[in-house]
């Protein structure tokens, strides 16, 4: 089958003029100089994407994502190079953009659905899924005026979710309305993927891609720097933005933690965490690098009851991920309406320093972020040694005199 995208030697450069009279100025037949200087925003990107494929997209900002996304959706055109989509799109880019705010919610249904080429009857047959989604009950009447920036967004969300798209073209993991309907957002998302759809999803979070996407591309100044599987694409951008300095993104697996809305006793939360000596279950925060460590985590399931994933990692103060273990990886899942999930670290192998513990609680795909918060007190790692860096490795000696 041919595949959903493919684009061969995909460019786009834009021209920046100095000042808006610049372009008119060009123009003129007596000019016989540029008055503009060029940015090349994509240069030769040459990648497919295969039906029932997720392939991710990161980069630092400005390495030229949202410029593929455009031109992949069509709101923009590429300066030379193909590229060719087959199937109908749907892009979750500017929620809302297309909007008209003096029409109400229910004429701007109709409006973005006879743009995306539904029929009357195709979008009468819709109009009640996409209000019944979006959660806004009368408000669809009201003029897009009087909405919030989140109804707004909400609204065009459930319209384009609606469309049934062959490619579903995502930048970032979105954050629309409170955590119920971020989670409704996730878990459609998530259906697409699960019902074999193609995928093309952008994203500073590379636990999120790693999650979602088989392969991911890496743009780096507007080339596709690495394409590979997407734990092989992550690891080098995470080395590369933590060696280099090399751009915006936050290589750290977890970033940008949701904000939490309404009664938190309605959704799966962290009570508590606490640090523990695992021989006496106490409390303690101190040790010595090679003691073992435990770390229990106080949790409550929601009025609906979910499936949950717990992660637990340990940062350094400088932001640094030093390690984090998650119950999915290993298999695990949690079902209890209140209990407690304990990690016991055997041997711990950070050096002295003061570190972050990091709890996460994630819905039964590991996808969802319900909560993310430290635990009540650092782990502190004093090493009575003399050996340097941020962990004690297992190692050993062995010296051959020749002579």
């Amino acid at each position: 089958m041919d595949p959903v995208i493919e684009t061969r030697n995909l460019s786009k450069t834009y021209r920046l003029y100095g000042t808006p009279y610049g372009r008119i100025a060009e123009a003129m037949p007596w000019n016989k100089r540029p008055r503009h200087r060029e940015i090349r925003a994509l240069r030769d990107v040459s990648f497919h994407v295969d039906r029932g494929e997720c392939v991710g997209v990161v980069g630092s900002n400005g390495a030229g994502k949202s410029t593929l996304l455009k031109v992949l959706s069509g709101t923009t055109f590429p300066t030379s190079g193909s590229y060719k989509v087959n199937g109908r799109v749907t892009s979750l880019l500017e929620l809302g953009a297309g909007f008209q705010p003096g029409f109400t919610g229910r004429e701007n249904i109709y409006m973005n659905a006879a743009m995306m080429g539904f029929s009357r009857k195709e979008a009468q047959r819709k109009f009640q899924e996409i209000v019944d989604f979006s959660e806004l009950g009368e408000f669809i009447n009201a003029p897009v005026r009087t909405y919030s920036s989140g109804m707004a967004a909400r609204l065009g969300f459930s319209v384009a979710v609606a469309t049934e798209p062959d490619l579903l073209i995502i930048d970032e993991i979105l954050a629309v309305g409170d955590m119920n309907f971020r989670k409704k957002c996730v878990e459609r998302i998530w259906k697409y993927k699960g019902e074999g759809k193609s995928m093309f999803f952008c994203s500073h979070s590379l636990y999120d891609v790693r999650q979602i996407c088989e392969r991911a591309i890496w743009m780096h100044q507007g080339e596709a720097r690495l394409i590979a599987d997407s734990v092989t694409v992550t690891n080098e951008y995470a080395s590369y933005e933590t060696t280099a300095g090399g751009g915006e993104g936050d290589p750290r697996p977890f970033a940008d933690a949701p904000q939490r809305f309404g009664n938190p006793a309605d959704l799966p939360h962290i009570v508590e965490g606490v640090i523990l000596d695992p021989q006496t279950m106490q409390p303690r925060n101190t040790f010595a690098p090679g003691e073992n460590v435990a770390i229990r985590v106080h949790l409550k399931n929601g009025v609906k009851k979910e499936r949950l994933h717990l992660a637990i990692g340990a940062r350094r103060n400088d932001g640094t991920e030093c390690f984090t273990h998650a119950t999915q990886f290993n298999g695990e899942t949690i079902d209890f309406t209140e209990g407690h999930v304990t990690l016991f670290l055997d041997r711990l192998r950070l050096l002295s320093g003061k570190f972050t513990v990091v709890l996460y609680l994630f819905d039964s795909d590991g996808v969802h972020r319900f909560e993310e918060r430290p635990a009540t007190e650092q782990l502190i790692v004093q090493n009575r040694t003399k050996d340097l860096g941020l962990f004690l490795q297992d190692h050993r000696w062995k010296i051959d005199a020749m002579r």
